[in-house]
């Protein structure tokens, strides 16, 4: 692990930190400046709390406050470097850019191994792709996943009170929405009440309600400000009204929504009629421009632009393109299709 080779250039750091008296409430964190020393340097905990300390004879003794759900930080000129305030004594090594705490178990410690095991983990995993056939990567790919998420699953499980689980649980990779947000929920109160997690656990409540099997949620759109009678457009003008609609969320700048366009062109040919439409919704994007680009790329079905985050928002979508198959009720039968299973689950819905 790459934490070994930082040992030996602080442990005199360490010693000496190790002979102080740290307050309750507190934690100490030393550091020492090689060649060019700067007169002071600050450091901050969460987004509330800052401090600058003078750096005297190159080296710096700081108490910051206890802090276990929040990423604190010694800003230097370079990048900034990361640590917990976790309430032990903490040593700083500058030229590396890395915290070493006197605890093992503590959340900067586990933090450190974490960043790491994901450093090796990530090494490893690109030089074995890199010597895998197409139909072989496929396989290492989902077993890599499998081996990332249970590694930080682990992590989680003995830091769902600080700032390490929270880090943990952002990072790891699942389908299964229902799944996310209850890992999120498993995270003590304090991290819950975090702006971020909330605002994933109000996403995966959003994706809930829209997910498959769900009715659709109807919005709507002025299209042109300037001309907001005329121009003012509802996806239930299209969508709950006998047809099965399939609705491209994308954006005129977003290469893998033009990627798609190809599939989504050969689907309106080959089944357009009175049981099958194709709607696009322009999202995040400018209205001048998606009106371009559908003329450039050759988009003849019906479409909405200047949707902006409003379907986004209502939808859970969190990345485009965003592909759904609706029922002639409006009921959502697919999201998230791409590529060849755009075809396959039109076919399958109008019984061809």
């Amino acid at each position: 692990m790459k934490i070994r080779s930082i040992l030996p250039a602080v442990a005199a750091l360490v010693l000496a930190a190790c002979t102080q008296t740290v307050p309750a409430g507190k934690t100490l964190v030393n550091c020492a400046f090689a060649g060019e020393t700067p007169d002071s340097i600050m450091f901050t905990v969460g987004e509330e709390w800052d401090t600058t300390v003078a750096v005297v004879n190159g080296k710096v003794s700081a108490l910051l406050p206890v802090s276990k759900t929040q990423m604190a930080f010694l800003m230097t000129d370079a990048d900034p470097i990361a640590f917990v305030s976790d309430g032990s004594r903490i040593t700083i090594d500058t030229e590396k850019g890395v915290a070493v705490s006197d605890d093992p178990s503590s959340p900067t410690s586990v933090m450190s191994e974490l960043n790491a095991w994901e450093s090796d983990f990530m090494e490893e995993f690109e030089n074995k792709m890199a010597g895998l056939s197409e139909e072989e990567q496929d396989a290492y790919l989902e077993e890599a996943i499998e081996k990332y998420n249970e590694h930080l699953l682990g992590i989680l499980d003995g830091n769902k009170d600080n700032v390490v689980g929270l880090m943990a649980v952002s990072s790891i990779q699942l389908d299964d929405d229902a799944r996310m947000q209850e890992l999120y929920k498993s995270l003590s109160e304090e991290l819950q009440a975090d702006d971020f997690v909330q605002q994933m656990l109000s996403l995966y409540d959003v994706k809930a309600k829209s997910g498959e099997g769900s009715m659709f949620i109807d919005f709507e759109i002025v299209q042109d400000p300037a001309k907001p009678a005329k121009s003012t457009v509802k996806l239930s003008d299209y969508v709950g009204k006998g047809k099965y609609i399939l609705v491209d969320f994308w954006a005129s700048w977003c290469g893998p929504c033009k990627a798609e366009l190809p599939n989504i062109a050969d689907v309106y040919k080959k089944y357009k009629g009175k049981n099958f439409d194709v709607l696009s919704v322009a999202v995040w994007d400018e209205p001048d421009a998606t009106k371009a680009a559908a003329k450039e790329l050759g988009i003849k079905w019906n479409q909405i632009i200047n949707a902006q985050k409003i379907p986004t928002d209502l939808y859970g979508i969190e990345g485009i393109p965003h592909i759904i198959l609706f029922g002639p009720d409006g009921t959502i039968l697919r999201r998230g299709l791409r590529g060849p299973e755009i075809e396959k689950a039109v076919k399958e819905a109008l019984g061809k």
